[in-house]
């Protein structure tokens, strides 16, 4: 047995540690860029599942269950979201999409507020009017 064979520190002269061939150090960079993009592959797949459990947090807190007719192309719509994962069933998906809807169209709504609360106050209004005609 030589030298270099008894001991595997040493190079073929017998006295220095090995250095890297050529192959080997390629080979050493090829499993970084490997890990590196291991790494990348498994960052951009947990984003939808951030952007998932963020939605479905949101979704937590319905307390309500509503029956709906929905068109074809609405109900397709809400298919497509299911299928990409993006949401668990199709409730889920309505329901996101029902929120926002009203988020968007918030100025609608505080225009309603608004008359309904003057409409109340009318039928107060009326209420005691009434009420002192009939007392009187």
């Amino acid at each position: 047995m030589s030298n270099s064979d008894e001991n595997p520190n040493q190079g073929e002269a017998g006295g220095g540690p090995l250095t890297q061939s050529p192959a080997s150090s390629s080979s050493k960079a090829g499993e970084t860029l490997d890990d590196i993009a291991s790494t990348l592959r498994d960052l951009f797949n947990r984003v939808p599942d951030t952007v998932g459990k963020a939605v479905e947090r949101a979704m937590n807190v319905r307390d309500t269950t509503v029956l709906i007719r929905l068109s074809d192309a609405t109900s397709d719509s809400i298919d497509t979201l299911v299928s990409a994962g993006i949401f668990r069933g199709r409730a889920d998906a309505a329901a996101f999409l029902v929120e926002e809807g009203i988020k968007a169209q918030s100025q609608l709504f505080q225009r309603i507020q608004d008359k309904l609360t003057e409409i109340e106050k009318l039928r107060d209004e009326l209420r005691h009017s009434v009420k002192s005609d009939v007392q009187a």
